[in-house]
Formats: C-alpha cells, sequence, structure tokens
C-alpha cells in the first residue's frame, strides 16, 4: 500500500495575512466606503455626545468656582453678622483637609488645640452623618421621628428616655428607612453629644464676642463700607479677631467692593434726566426705553466710555474717580456675569447617566451604537456573499477556517479605525462649535483637552470594536463555508 505523507498546512505570517485583508479593502472601495460612513456617524454621534458632557461639566465647575468669588462680598457680609450655625462649625470640625487659614480660625474661636480638635473630629463627622440623614427626610416622616426639632436640637431631644424610645420604635415602623449607623451606635454617640457640643457653643460664642468688638469698633460705619479697606487696617483687624483672611483673599475683597461702589455710581446714573436724554439720543430710541443695559453695553467702547464720563459731568453727576478704562473694565465685568449666570442655567443638568453623558443621551448613544452593529453586520454579510467563489478558491489553496475569519475581521478592523478616526474628528469639531457658540469666552477658558482627547481614544476604540464584533458572524460564516458549495454558487 502506497504510504501517502500528508504535510503540515501553511501558515502564513501575520504581516501577510494584513496585507491580503488590506488588498480586499481596496478591490471593494465603494462597499467599504459605506461601511466607514456608517461608522463615523454612530462614532460622530457618540463623540460629540461625549465632548458636550465633558465640557459643560468642565465649564460647570469653572463658573461654580467664578460665581463664589463673585459673592465674596456678601459671603463676608454674612460672616460678619452673625456667628456661624452649629452645623456648619460641626462640618469644619469634620473636615480633615480644612484649609490652613479657616483651621486656625476654628482653633481660635474655639480655644482648642490642634490634638484636642483631632480627637473630636470622628464624633464631629458622625454628627453631619446623622444630620444629614435627617434633613434628607421629607417633613412627614422628621415629624414622627423627631418631633418639632431642628439641626442639633434633634441630638438634645432624643437624649432623654422617653423621645429616644419614640424615636427607636417609630423608626422601626418605617421599614423603608435605612438609619446610616446600628442604632447602638448612634446611642452611644448621644451619650457623647454634651461634650460635643459644649465645644461648638464655645466656638460660636467666640465668633460672637469677635463679632461684637468689631461692630463696637465700626460704630456707624456700615460693613460694606468697612470692607473696602479689607487690604489695610479693617483686614488687619479681622485677623487680629481671629477670622481668616489672606493677604491674597483681603486684596481681592477690597477689589470687589470697590467695584460694586462703581457699579451702584454707574447705576445712579439712569435716574438723571440729562442722561438719558443723552443716550437715547445717542441710540436713537425714547427716554422712556433707556435701559440699564444699554447703558453698559455702551460703555464696552472705550471711545463712549470717555464720551458718558463727559455726559456725567455736564449734569452735574460726580463721577468720583472713574476713569473711561475702569468703566469699560466695569461694563466687561457685567458682561461676564451675565454670560456667567447663563452658563450656570444652561449647565444645571451637567454629569449623570454613563460617563456623565446624562440618561437621555446615554440611551440614544446605545441605539446609534445597535443601529451602527446592524449596519455593519450587514454590510459584511453582503461582503461575504459577494467573494463566495474568492473564499472557495482560497480554502481550495489550502487556506485555513482560521485565516478565512482573521481576513475579514482584519478588515472590519480597519473599517473601524477608519470610521472611528473620522467620527471622533467630526464629532469633535461639532461639539466645539456647538460649545462655543454657547459659553463663548468661558469654553477656552475651561476647555478639558485632556478629557477629550480620551473621549476621542474611547470613540475610535468603540468604532474598531463594534467593528470587530459586528463581523464576527459574517466572518465565522465565512470560514465554515464549504468550498464544493462555495463554487456551485452564481
Amino acid at each position: 500500500m502506497k504510504k501517502i505523507d500528508v504535510q503540515n498546512q501553511p501558515v502564513l505570517p501575520p504581516g501577510r495575512v494584513f496585507q491580503i485583508a488590506l488588498t480586499g479593502v481596496k478591490y471593494r472601495l465603494f462597499r467599504a466606503a459605506v461601511t466607514v460612513a456608517v461608522i463615523v456617524v454612530a462614532m460622530a454621534f457618540l463623540m460629540n455626545i461625549l465632548a458636550e458632557s465633558l465640557i459643560k461639566r468642565s465649564v460647570a465647575e469653572s463658573v461654580r468656582e467664578q460665581i463664589v468669588d463673585m459673592h465674596r462680598v456678601d459671603r463676608w457680609i454674612a460672616r460678619l453678622s452673625m456667628a456661624r450655625p452649629a452645623e456648619e462649625i460641626l462640618a469644619q470640625m469634620a473636615d480633615a483637609e480644612l484649609p490652613e487659614e479657616d483651621a486656625r480660625e476654628l482653633l481660635t474661636m474655639s480655644g482648642l488645640d490642634e490634638a484636642a480638635l483631632a480627637e473630636l473630629r470622628p464624633e464631629a463627622a458622625q454628627a453631619v452623618r446623622y444630620l444629614r440623614f435627617f434633613d434628607d427626610l421629607n417633613y412627614g416622616r422628621r415629624r414622627v421621628l423627631v418631633g418639632p426639632a431642628e439641626s442639633v436640637q434633634v441630638f438634645d431631644r432624643l437624649a432623654g428616655e422617653r423621645e429616644w424610645a419614640q424615636f427607636e420604635s417609630s423608626l422601626s415602623d418605617m421599614l423603608t428607612v435605612r438609619f446610616p449607623t446600628p442604632l447602638e451606635e448612634f446611642r452611644a454617640f448621644l451619650a457623647g453629644w454634651g461634650e460635643l457640643r459644649g465645644v461648638v457653643e464655645k466656638t460660636r460664642a467666640g465668633q460672637a464676642a469677635a463679632l461684637a468688638a468689631i461692630r463696637g469698633e465700626l460704630g456707624e460705619t456700615q460693613l460694606v463700607t468697612a470692607l473696602r479697606g479689607a487690604d489695610g487696617a479693617f483686614g488687619e483687624r479681622l485677623r487680629v479677631a481671629g477670622f481668616a483672611l489672606s493677604e491674597d483673599a483681603a486684596s481681592a475683597l477690597a477689589a470687589e467692593v470697590g467695584r460694586l461702589e462703581h457699579d451702584l455710581r454707574v447705576e445712579a446714573t439712569i435716574n438723571n434726566p440729562g442722561i438719558r436724554q443723552a443716550v437715547a439720543a445717542l441710540r436713537d430710541v425714547l427716554p422712556g426705553d433707556v435701559t440699564m443695559q444699554m447703558i453698559w453695553n455702551l460703555l464696552r467702547n472705550r471711545e463712549r466710555a470717555e464720551w458718558f464720563l463727559e455726559v456725567m459731568r455736564e449734569n452735574e453727576v460726580d463721577p468720583g474717580d472713574l476713569t473711561a478704562a475702569e468703566l469699560e473694565e466695569l461694563a466687561e465685568h457685567r458682561a461676564h456675569t451675565r454670560l456667567l449666570s447663563a452658563a450656570e442655567r444652561q449647565t444645571v443638568d451637567a454629569g449623570g447617566g454613563l460617563l456623565g453623558i446624562g440618561m437621555r443621551m446615554t440611551w440614544l448613544a446605545l441605539v446609534s451604537m445597535l443601529v451602527c452593529a446592524v449596519g455593519i453586520a450587514n454590510a459584511m454579510l453582503m461582503s461575504v456573499t459577494e467573494r463566495f467563489r474568492e473564499i472557495a478558491t482560497l480554502k481550495c489553496l489550502g487556506a485555513l477556517d482560521g485565516f478565512i475569519m482573521t481576513v475579514f475581521l482584519i478588515e472590519a478592523g480597519l473599517l473601524g479605525l477608519v470610521g472611528g478616526i473620522g467620527g471622533a474628528v467630526v464629532g469633535f469639531l461639532l461639539a466645539s462649535a456647538r460649545m462655543a457658540v454657547t459659553f463663548r469666552s468661558l469654553l477656552w477658558h475651561a476647555f478639558p483637552w485632556n478629557d477629550v482627547l480620551v473621549a476621542g481614544l474611547i470613540s475610535i476604540g468603540v468604532g474598531m470594536v463594534l467593528a470587530a464584533v459586528s463581523a464576527v458572524y459574517p466572518s465565522f460564516r465565512a470560514a465554515r463555508l464549504a468550498p464544493m458549495e462555495a463554487m456551485r454558487i452564481e
């Protein structure tokens, strides 16, 4: 009997397999272009919503910081008007990363040292946690559990045996309410609440004494006027009293007060008939139609600002130390403030959902990915159908099933890479253009370049993975095709 020598099946190197797949894409360029177009549309949509959500979140953080800075005068007026509430003091005591100046103020007002504060920090953190739980309850449940008590009064109330028994019984009946800790731990906290409350009261008393001394020195002078000298003697007096006020913060505070005073001086001009008449003549409107916003828009031009100063003097309105440059700066600041307010309203829903894009956009993105997968799978199935004779020829020449499947998967991956890059670029341009129109100058100060780059890489990766996964079934079908069956297909 003749001996049959079966040789090992030749295996092409990866580079050659890749070259064959690339050649297949070139010969079917139109079909490949259609598949790439499907991927580009889907990835552009994904990149657009990812980039917009990241930009919105970054702008929202920047806007909140700027708005907080803009209200520093209001915060200091409130801070110098009354002692801080007990829950705010507890939050400061519980904060292990409290800024150094704020921590120094807390130590000064409470009379504690750093070691004593560190010992009280866990109890303060527990107090903050329990207060947050009671604050999150609706009015009815809160009333049943702790009656009319609010804030730290809750702890005072539950220290009584009868009130505790009522609280424990009512809480056990509320099956959907989960207390943050075991009740035994809460009871132990209540047992030591008296010491912590004493520290809080002592801190408030220290703040009240410091405020009384400052008010006594001010006399009839208003706080706003006094804060004009925050970068001078008054700021030093606040630091001596124990308040945390750095030199940089004092300078910014004094500048903000000065800006408010200038704003009030400018806004008072609208009540002057002569100035209204001059502005109305310049803008070609009736005097009654002149608004403060119209005046601020006028002052954004240096020449108009100089003209406005002359009009003020002609109508015997004292401009004080205002200059045309300062008027222009005030008008720009007012425009920036309006832009911040608009941006704050537009970024209320920033965050949430998958990757922070919001629940609605998350579902839209998932649907678009599904449509893209169906389109890619359909295109690859059509490619398999068109290439039955080619597949049969390759298999007759010794191509393995794995080779056929690898060729199709490489083709899909190449199409996914090209489509992903194109979609990422298109989506980025669309998102940037839309956000630039929405946020204008705020965008470039807070543009999250690194996050958007990561979003682009994610979009490209999703395009490649989606194309590869969608091509698995067509590739498997092509690989399992019998050579003789493929040869018979017309």
